[in-house]
Formats: C-alpha cells, sequence, structure tokens
C-alpha cells in the first residue's frame, strides 16, 4: 500500500520492495534480513490475488526463525465473495509475531478515519503514545457509535449488502473486460472492489487517465504501485465500489476504445 511505504520513507528505515506471483506475497530468502515484514494477504494491493494458507504458515515460520515482525493489513477483508476466507496470519500466529490492522474506511465510512490494531498490550501502549502525538484521539463519540454499530450487528448486515453490490458490479465488469479486453486482466480470486489491469506494452496510464477524466471515466495508474526508478507505465486499477451498475458495460467500452486511440497514434 503507498502510503504505507510513505509512512515509511520519512523514516531511518531501508524500503525493500518483495514480489508477488498469483498467490500474493512471495516467501524466499529475500524475507530473511527483514525487520518487519507489511502484506495483505487476503486480497493484496493493488493486484486483488489471495495468499494461500500453506503460504500464511510458511511467512510465520520465518517470521519465528529470522525473528521478524509481520504487519498484517486485511483489506478490504469482508468483502469477500469468491472463495472460503482463509484463516488470518493473526490467527494462526502462536509466537506473537503479527500485528493485525483494519480499518473501516473501505466499507463504512472513509471520513470517519477510524481503524483497529490487534497486538500486544505492550504494543498497543506504544501505539497510543505515538497517535496521542500526532492526532491525540479520534472523537470519542465516533468510536463509541462504530463500537455499537458492531456489537449490534449492523455492521455484519451493511458488509452483507456490500458484498451482494460489489459481486454483481464484479460479474457486469468482468464481463464487460472478457468482451473488450480479454487478454489484460486476470479475475480476482477474492472479490474485494476493483480489477488490477494490464495494459499493452506501449500504453501510458498517466496519459490514459486524462484521457479517460475528459469522457467521465476514473483509472488509477498503476507505476504508484511499483518501488524502482523505471516502474511500468500499462497497468491500472479499475474500481466499482462507487458506480451505477449500468454505467459499467458502456463505460468498459469506452475505455477500450480510448486504450486503442492512444496506442494506435
Amino acid at each position: 500500500y503507498v502510503d504505507v511505504r510513505n509512512i515509511a520513507s520519512i523514516n531511518p528505515a531501508q524500503v525493500k520492495p518483495l514480489p508477488v506471483d498469483d498467490e500474493g506475497l512471495i516467501i524466499s530468502d529475500a524475507i530473511k534480513d527483514c525487520d518487519c515484514v507489511y502484506t495483505t494477504p487476503s486480497h493484496q494491493y493493488p493486484t486483488t490475488v489471495t495468499m494461500p494458507l500453506d503460504r500464511r504458515r510458511k511467512l510465520l515460520e520465518m517470521a519465528n526463525e529470522h525473528d521478524f515482525v509481520i504487519i498484517e493489513d486485511d483489506y478490504e477483508c469482508e468483502t469477500n465473495f469468491k472463495q472460503a476466507p482463509s484463516p488470518a496470519l493473526k490467527s494462526l500466529d502462536q509466537h506473537g509475531r503479527v500485528i493485525y490492522i483494519g480499518s473501516f474506511s473501505k466499507t463504512l465510512a472513509p471520513g470517519l478515519r477510524l481503524g483497529y490494531i490487534v497486538a500486544s498490550k505492550e504494543l498497543i501502549a506504544e501505539a497510543r503514545s505515538l497517535r496521542r502525538l500526532m492526532v491525540r484521539h479520534p472523537p470519542a463519540n465516533n468510536q463509541r457509535s462504530i463500537g455499537l454499530f458492531v456489537a449490534r450487528g449492523y455492521y455484519d448486515s451493511l458488509a452483507s449488502t456490500l458484498v451482494n453490490a460489489y459481486k454483481e458490479r464484479h460479474q457486469i465488469m468482468g464481463e464487460a473486460l472478457q468482451a473488450c479486453m480479454p487478454n489484460a486482466f486476470e479475475k480476482p480470486s477474492f472479490g474485494g472492489s476493483s480489477y488490477w489491469i494490464k495494459g499493452p506494452d506501449n500504453l501510458n496510464t498517466g496519459e490514459l487517465k486524462q484521457l479517460a477524466a475528459e469522457n467521465g471515466i476514473v483509472i488509477e495508474p498503476g507505476d504508484i504501485h511499483f518501488l524502482g526508478d523505471n516502474p511500468p507505465l500499462n497497468y491500472f486499477r479499475l474500481g466499482y465500489s462507487s458506480i451505477d451498475t449500468q454505467k459499467i458495460a458502456p463505460g468498459i467500452e469506452k475505455l477500450a476504445k480510448l486504450i486503442d486511440q492512444l496506442v494506435s497514434n
């Protein structure tokens, strides 16, 4: 996640990119020298792939063997509609290696700016002290309201409603992409709220973003998600969480034409 990298970069830490494949973070010797590994195993951001159970166990084994901490960001965990949910790394952790974090921003209300951490008492105490220096604390009424909303089952009901809506949009977008850009994507195995698209090699998604916006279409260029001097420019994210179902197929058809227009010039 881009802002996690940005946070690390303003501190005296060496940020090391780790490759992913169609099963998420690749568990290799490249991890051994890390002090902290940040991962989104249930729904890797931005590729949307899911880490299988055997790889999760291997990551935990390496954390124990080589003495590093894992930050597990369970990004969009509530919006899984493609497969049985995998156990969180935190639920498998027997040695206190995992710091589990989550947020209500994607499912409830971004403006609330509320999230949560599951970790040891000592780490929570330290985190609260650091937060106090930055934002003091979120409004207590917001925290209490969300706590009651979750405790009384309303959050689960909301998540179920979102899953049904996302599932329909996901299917419609997938069918439209298959018709208009059949070789540009892999269907997310998890679900979630977006597709990760690979355009033609000579596509510049920065240019596509501007042209698409002029035609009422919003995309997110993918180069920001790569760490390096020369990131590929032909990847982009395409979301469907906030779009009317009826607009998806016409929008994909128009976007495909814009891509053809750019790469043919």
